[in-house]
């Protein structure tokens, strides 16, 4: 399936959805997406437990679980969250306690980097719900399917590739000193969504349906 001008001057043309998506393309590790970070963050996930809490392996289950639970709360909350914050306060806010998350686990002790893990699984869907909210809302029902797939694409796709690139970061540099940085660079990508105002759910009109 290719892409046609028509689905890419649409996508160039949602403004609301662009400025979303931005955030999360521009919000990772060397100016990356927050895949990216995400990416970089589960690389180092055992230097974490090994080299920063001194654990066995298995720990990383712990920490998998706790992550979990920040997901799960997020999307309990996701619906009301978004009405009051509206898109992009809601995807800023997840950038936020994302990067605080991902520096957390550069902390040495349990407590931090559990926190961290909460926060992070709190903090990355709420990018993902937000920008995934836009496209449907301003997608036509005709080109929904096609575009809402190359958006999949471009949120899930770097996620592999810095899964291998940050394996290879983790080998030559201390984890916590990546940690840092991409905490920051996510932390810095929260100002990108938080320009203007987002629009609120219920405020747009909907996309009809076939």
């Amino acid at each position: 399936m290719t892409t046609t001008p028509r689905t890419a001057r649409h996508l160039l043309r949602d403004r609301e959805a662009s400025l979303i998506l931005g955030a999360v393309l521009v919000s990772g590790f060397g100016s990356s997406a927050t895949a990216l970070v995400a990416g970089v963050n589960g690389a180092s996930l055992y230097a974490v437990v090994d080299a920063g809490l001194g654990r066995a392996p298995s720990w990383a289950g712990v920490l998998y679980s706790v992550q979990g639970a920040g997901s799960v709360a997020t999307g309990l909350a996701a619906g009301t969250l978004m009405r009051r914050l509206g898109e992009r306060g809601f995807a800023a806010g997840g950038c936020a306690l994302f990067g605080l998350g991902v520096a957390a686990r550069a902390l040495p002790g349990d407590a931090p980097v559990l926190a961290g893990s909460l926060l992070i699984g709190a903090g990355l869907p709420c990018v993902l719900i937000a920008a995934l909210t836009a496209v449907q809302r301003e997608t036509p029902a005709d080109r929904l399917g096609v575009t809402a797939g190359r958006v999949h694409t471009l949120l899930y796709a770097p996620n592999a590739v810095a899964l291998v690139a940050g394996a290879g970061l983790v080998a030559v540099t201390d984890h916590r000193v990546l940690l840092a940085v991409t905490g920051a660079a996510a932390l810095g990508c929260a100002a990108v969504p938080a320009r203007g105002r987002g629009v609120r759910s219920g405020e747009a009109e909907e996309v009809p349906r076939r």
